[in-house]
């Protein structure tokens, strides 16, 4: 007996005291441990519509969030290296891109099955991410058009390739068109001298 109190009665104090603390405690590291599990998640499915879609923004925003959710696994980590490094092979892409495309895209399926893994998605196999995921054949032309275009209109503005244009209807010219002269440089206009305040 201490203080008049006897054993079994510290330990309704104790308990009384302690039990909303480690209730508290256990909760927040539920809470934790769920918010971590679907920021993962989030992530995973991210890069899994997106597989083949790798351009937009969602996929390289999941991609590059990966180091920072993932960190804690392994097999993860390592495929996400692989698969980065080989996105900045810029040698073999300029020496072998079909080869480069389908080495990138069997990375790109292994990252995807290890973070399914990782989480629990253990009916997904890599068949199944290779032969089983749909985009509609209007995604992959419309995507590849657009990275055309943004290649032409940039050699276009650098003068690396010609606007071709074609001339529809007769043109008749009695004599040839004098040539244009240059135009003199824009006069500078004068700047006036700063105001000084005189009382």
């Amino acid at each position: 007996m201490f203080l008049g109190i006897k054993p079994e009665g510290w330990l309704t104090i104790a308990a009384i005291v302690l039990g909303p603390m480690l209730a508290f405690g256990v909760q927040n590291w539920r809470d934790i441990r769920r918010e971590d599990r679907n920021r993962k998640r989030q992530i995973f499915h991210q890069l899994l519509l997106t597989m083949k879609v790798p351009m937009a923004p969602r996929h390289v925003d999941a991609l590059n969030s990966i180091p920072l959710e993932f960190n804690s696994s392994a097999s993860v980590t390592q495929a996400w290296r692989e698969y980065t490094a080989h996105l900045n092979d810029s040698a073999m892409i300029k020496a072998n891109p079909v080869g480069w495309g389908e080495r990138k895209f069997e990375l790109l399926i292994t990252l995807v099955y290890e973070m399914g893994n990782s989480l629990g998605y253990d009916h997904i196999d890599k068949t199944t991410l290779r032969t089983h995921i749909y985009v509609p054949q209007g995604y992959e032309d419309t995507e590849e058009q657009f990275r055309q275009i943004r290649t032409k209109l940039l050699q276009v503005l650098g003068g690396e390739r010609p606007i071709p244009m074609t001339m529809v209807g007769p043109v008749q010219v009695e004599e040839p068109l004098p040539a244009v002269e240059e135009l003199p440089p824009a006069p500078r206009q004068a700047t006036l001298p700063a105001r000084t305040n005189s009382r």
